[in-house]
């Protein structure tokens, strides 16, 4: 049996899945009656509404049908209007009463018609009401085809529906004042048909031409309708006309249309308006909503719910007034008034797409669904075997099941329904193609007759689906994703596999593009994969998947797929895009070279033991070692390591015993390279991840190159983190560790893993290479630098030259003896840190410092041979080379016992520290800060610098010179013996300092006056009386005296005997000074009143006189005496003063007082006073009375040229 012959319905047939409301031809309105499929949904909603049309159960006539694009709205509309239509009305009410009675006489669940009343009588009595009793008259339109945009945007609904109507009544639909005022008028005459045909008598069609009528042969038109029925005004009706002249408001369409019905006088007249997609049209303009609001209520209210208007719509009628603004809860906002005009509501929303789809397509006859329920009962098991997909995805659930959808599986109708939804929103194929009944009707009956010659026991595989009616929908960006897969298939020469390979990128391409929330439930695995290929229940599926698992891996290589592996290891296709296909094989092209493998891997490593910035160091007993890295021999770590841990994943030899052998000593060694080697996908994961790393840094050359190039980027981050990093870390954990040239054992190991595996490996692996480390590991070895400084600085044991040498002491010994020439500190500390000791620094310092506290040698620090213990502990670490390492020196007691019996004389102590060891005794004496020798000389410097320059100074400078001498000694013996001469004498000397020390602390004030007194009146000393020479002579030899402090007394009474000589000088000046200025303003105050010049203009006496004695300085007082200068200086001031008089006219008195013609002469102005320099030199020497009368006419010329310019002069 071929798959044609199940069908109850042929193949042949036209099935139209897209139902148009203005197709009503007789072929099509059967076809819809008898392939309508019923659900329970659907025969609810058509009760409710043919109910209401009838009763009006509700208080308003609006009826809103919603459901989503390609629901069925459409059909289930005209359904309705072949239900109300007389001519259809009884066939369509057979169908729905029919398919009520299945379902209500089934053991299905039938609540939801239970709930909404519905019953086969109630049915029974709608159908014979429809058919015998009502008239029912329809006006169906989809409201965006009818629209005219140049109507006035306030009365568009209005406008709409008015001229719909007329159209329905046979006038045109374009020009409704040519339908009212002549094609109405004509009508209501009954002359309208006749108007008519004598138009085509004419040779003119009316409906056809209406509109070259209404343009350009109105009069023609008017003049042929006046010939038909004489009684028309056509004057005013072709004024109202051309003037547009109409009332287009609710109103008046609710009187249109009361008006119709009352003409018909006929109670059961229902005027039905079906409405298509109106809530695109409406969209977000809320005046849209309100005049549809408007029109429903009016028509209710005037037309007594005999005028109906359905609308259908994708939106709720919820979701279309939120979308304006509205509120669906307040029952007082305006906009949402609307929703008490709709009470009637039918939701397609639950229309199952694949149910309407079997039902119109893949209905069985009769006969064979008893063979095929048995076909089924035979194979289930295998059935059950080879359609197996994840549970969301269910198969044949019985053998009514197997017998409705068989030859397709039920999950493919699921999964395709997926499938176009997520192609829809990526743009791939049009919109109209998202989750409708009508796309998916378009697939299967478009597949079923591909398939129709197929035989029973084949079922249609999935890839079928994406046949020509599927890619004939695909946009171009749909077929851009799809042809870097095509171009792959065509490098393909043998057909047959061609074949085979395009179903796999068939079903790939669908399942890999469905959206990331549809692949949670259904995975593109190679299983689902296989499974959505069957064709056959007996097919060997393990083949099919071999087959199926080349295909993939072809496609891998040329960039069509990439396989990704999930949190839980399951490995799934994901489809390229075109953009991405062109960067997969970009990256597959890029060259790693060895520093990107090796800095991507060590990031592994780095990440996987716990690596930070202390890894380069490691301790093992004492010492810090120095850590190298190498990843395939290419340096990570420290150029200059103590130990190297090399990480191998190439070698010359995968066998770690080979490899040991000639390993050096001090590497450590992670021998990745057998288990990497045999690891081929991890090798190709990690080479495509650094391709990666290498394509990023590449510059885009688009925005989509940059997302794409991100897209990968985040991919290669997944792959890493889920397969490449787990992967590494678990050979790293597991992989062969070799020290040196021995593997380190398993058992030594144990379970350690990440850090702790590299710890142990790494301690191990220093135990090895430094046997002799832990000989001073013990408590007594310093661990820091603070500690070996305080054992440094620890005193010395009277018995330490009698106690056996330690180990590390003999060790140091031995080397030091060994030694040809001279050992620096820094020469051990690098011999017993290298193999096999590996001691800390401070360590050896210390064990060497041992050798040297036995007075077994002696350190010299800069060719100083005898180094203090501080100077040791401050210095010996971190300038180890300069300290050199000698054999030690003795020094008789004899000499120490003069020295300390020398050093108690001089600086008068009684004892001194360290009598027992000479080193100690000469740090002791010489190097600390407190040791009488330092704290003296700090002493003397401080005093020193309070005395320099004084003549009794000198001997705290010799004090001084002398001790320093002896601090620049290095040499302990030389020292001691200096010390010893200079017994005596330097026993005197500082006695002398101590007298300096006393007259400092009783006397010095007293001398800092006297000399003080000295420097201040140096000046002043020339104006003392000729007697008090002798005086000053002896007071100023304070200065060069060495020791003054018994002649303190003597100077100190000549010092005050002098003083008072300079107070008298001071006071006689002063008097002076004082009267030759008060003099000078007497002069100056009587000419400044003569010539009425105020006092503050020149300066004030008072002042004058404490500025001019204020100063202690005999001359300065000398020469303030002389006033003539400021005398001058004031007597200008009080001339630039006197105020200027203008000129005037003589005045003219009644009563002449002198004078001629009775006019009397102003005063003159008054005469100027001039200070004059006379010089009065004269060059010839005068002999004569004659000379002596020369001279003085000389003196008068000049005086008299002063005089003659009008001031009157003083004589300086």
């Amino acid at each position: 049996m071929k798959f044609k012959e199940l069908y109850e319905r042929g193949l042949d047939r036209k099935v139209n899945p897209a139902v148009s409301a203005s197709d009503l031809s007789e072929d099509t309105i059967h076809t819809e009656i008898d392939e309508y499929v019923f659900t329970q949904e659907i025969i609810v909603n058509l009760y409710k509404i043919l109910t209401n049309i009838r009763l009006n159960q509700g208080s308003h006539v609006g009826i809103w049908i919603n459901g989503y694009y390609g629901s069925g709205k459409s059909h289930f509309l005209k359904y309705t209007s072949y239900c109300l239509s007389g001519t259809y009305s009884k066939k369509a009410f057979d169908r729905l009463i029919e398919a009520a009675q299945a379902m209500l006489l089934s053991d299905k669940d039938t609540s939801a018609l239970e709930t909404a009343g519905v019953s086969l009588s109630d049915l029974h009595d709608l159908q014979n009401w429809y058919v015998n009793k009502a008239e029912v008259e329809m006006v169906m339109f989809n409201i965006g085809d009818v629209h005219d945009a140049n109507v006035e945007h306030a009365n568009t609904f209005t406008s709409i529906f008015w001229n719909q109507f007329n159209a329905k009544r046979g006038y045109n639909s374009f020009n409704l004042p040519m339908a009212q005022y002549l094609e109405k008028a004509l009508d209501d005459d009954g002359k309208f048909e006749e108007f008519k045909e004598y138009v085509k008598s004419k040779g003119y069609d009316w409906e056809r031409n209406i509109s070259r009528f209404a343009a350009s042969r109105l009069d023609l038109a008017l003049q042929m309708a006046k010939e038909v029925d004489p009684a028309l005004a056509i004057d005013v009706i072709r004024e109202r006309i051309k003037n547009n002249d109409i009332n287009i408001s609710v109103e008046a369409f609710a009187n249109e249309m009361k008006e119709y019905i009352d003409r018909k006088a006929n109670r059961n007249l229902r005027v039905l308006f079906f409405v298509d997609e109106v809530s695109q049209f409406i969209g977000e303009h809320r005046d849209l909503l309100l005049q549809l609001q408007s029109l429903v209520k009016r028509l209710d209210e005037v037309c007594e719910s005999q005028v109906w208007i359905s609308c259908t719509a994708q939106q709720t009628l919820e979701d279309v007034v939120k979308n304006v603004g509205g509120s669906d809860t307040n029952p007082e906002d305006e906009v949402g008034k609307i929703l008490g005009r709709f009470e009637v509501r039918a939701s397609l929303q639950g229309t199952s797409p694949e149910y309407i789809t079997q039902k119109r397509i893949l209905e069985k006859k009769g006969d064979v669904e008893i063979q095929l329920c048995d076909l089924y009962e035979k194979n289930k098991a295998m059935l059950d075997a080879q359609f197996i997909l994840p549970s969301t995805y269910q198969s044949y659930k019985n053998k009514e099941d197997f017998a409705a959808f068989y030859p397709f599986v039920p999950y493919q109708f699921q999964l395709v329904m997926k499938v176009l939804d997520s192609f829809v929103n990526m743009n791939y194929v049009d919109k109209q193609v998202k989750g409708n009944e009508r796309s998916l009707l378009n697939i299967t009956f478009s597949i079923a007759k591909e398939t129709a010659e197929c035989e029973v026991g084949e079922f249609i595989p999935f890839d079928r689906f994406f046949g020509a009616m599927f890619q004939g929908s695909m946009q171009h960006l749909g077929q851009r994703a799809m042809s870097n897969a095509r171009q792959a298939l065509d490098l393909i020469d043998d057909e047959k596999k061609q074949a085979f390979y395009r179903r796999v990128v068939y079903v790939l391409f669908m399942v890999c593009n469905l959206s990331d929330s549809d692949k949670q439930g259904f995975s593109a695995t190679i299983d689902n994969i296989v499974t959505l290929l069957m064709t056959k229940m007996d097919a060997n599926k393990a083949a099919i998947k071999a087959e199926v698992s080349k295909v993939l891996s072809f496609l891998i290589d040329k960039s069509v797929i990439r396989k990704v592996k999930t949190d839980n290891g399951t490995e799934i296709y994901e489809f390229y895009t075109e953009e991405e296909a062109k960067v997969a094989q970009i990256i597959k092209n890029q060259r790693v070279d060895s520093n990107t493998y090796t800095e991507e891997l060590w990031k592994i490593i780095y990440e996987h033991f716990g690596f930070s910035t202390s890894t380069s160091k490691e301790t093992f007993a004492t010492r810090s070692f120095n850590v190298g890295g190498n990843v395939d021999g290419r340096n990570v770590l420290s150029n200059n390591p103590d130990v190297v841990v090399d990480f191998l994943t190439t070698a010359s030899t995968d066998s770690p015993e080979q490899f040991a052998f000639n390993n050096q000593p001090n590497h450590l060694v992670f021998f990745l390279y057998p288990l990497f080697k045999d690891n081929q996908e991890l090798r190709q994961n990690f080479l495509d991840y650094c391709r990666v790393q290498l394509f990023v840094q590449e510059p885009a050359i688009s925005e989509e190159r940059q997302r794409t190039k991100h897209l990968f980027q985040e991919r290669a981050k997944e792959m890493h983190k889920k397969d490449i990093k787990p992967k590494f870390r678990d050979m790293l954990d597991c992989c062969p560790v070799i020290s040196g040239q021995d593997i380190i054992p398993q058992s030594a190991l144990g379970t350690a893993k990440n850090k702790e595996r590299y710890k142990t490996t790494m301690q191990r692996h220093l135990q090895n290479l430094y046997s002799f480390a832990p000989l001073v590991n013990g408590p007594e070895f310093p661990k820091t630098t603070n500690e070996l400084s305080q054992k440094i600085l620890r005193p010395i044991e009277p018995t330490i030259t009698e106690m056996p040498l330690s180990i590390p002491e003999k060790k140091v010994k031995d080397y030091l003896d060994r030694s040809p020439h001279d050992v620096t500190v820094a020469d051990v500390v690098r011999h017993f840190a290298k193999v096999p000791y590996g001691w800390a620094d401070s360590c050896s310092i210390y064990v060497v410092n041992e050798l040297v506290r036995r007075h077994l040698y002696a350190f010299n620090y800069n060719n100083n041979p005898n180094v203090s213990r501080e100077e040791i502990a401050r210095n010996i670490v971190r300038e180890s080379n300069r300290f050199t390492i000698e054999p030690a020196k003795a020094i008789s007691q004899d000499i120490l016992n003069a020295f300390i019996e020398a050093w108690k004389h001089i600086f008068n102590v009684v004892s001194v520290k360290g009598s027992n060891d000479y080193t100690e005794l000469f740090r002791n004496c010489k190097e600390i800060n407190d040791s009488a020798l330092n704290s003296l000389l700090k002493n003397y410097r401080e005093l020193n610098h309070v005395i320099t320059g004084y003549a009794f100074a000198r001997v705290i400078d010799e004090a001084i010179s002398l001790m320093e001498q002896w601090l620049a000694i290095r040499d302990p013996k030389e020292f001691f013996q200096t010390i010893i001469d200079a017994r005596d004498n330097a026993s005197i000397l500082f006695d002398k300092c101590k007298s300096v020390r006393q007259f400092v602390d009783d006397q010095y004030e007293m001398f800092k006056k006297i000399v003080a007194f000295l420097d201040n009146n140096r000046d002043n000393f020339a104006f003392l009386p000729d007697d008090q020479t002798n005086t000053l002579s002896h007071l100023k030899s304070i200065t060069t005296d060495e020791e003054p402090w018994d002649r303190m007394p003597a100077y100190n009474k000549m010092m005050r005997n002098l003083n008072g000589k300079l107070c008298e000088c001071m006071e006689s000046l002063t008097a002076t000074v004082k009267a030759n200025i008060n003099k000078a303003f007497d002069e100056l105050e009587e000419y400044a009143k003569s010539v009425n010049v105020s006092r503050d203009k020149f300066a004030q006496r008072d002042a004058v006189i404490m500025l001019k004695t204020s100063t202690h300085n005999l001359y300065a007082l000398q020469a303030n005496a002389n006033v003539t200068e400021f005398y001058e200086e004031q007597m200008e001031r009080i001339n630039a003063a006197i105020p200027k008089q203008q000129p005037q006219p003589p005045k003219t008195y009644d009563t002449p007082a002198g004078g001629k013609d009775g006019k009397v002469q102003e005063p003159t102005a008054p005469r100027l006073r001039k200070l004059v320099h006379l010089d009065t030199h004269c060059n010839t020497p005068i002999r004569t009375e004659a000379d002596i009368d020369r001279y003085l006419q000389g003196l008068k010329d000049k005086l008299m040229q002063y005089i003659s310019g009008g001031n009157d002069i003083i004589i300086s």
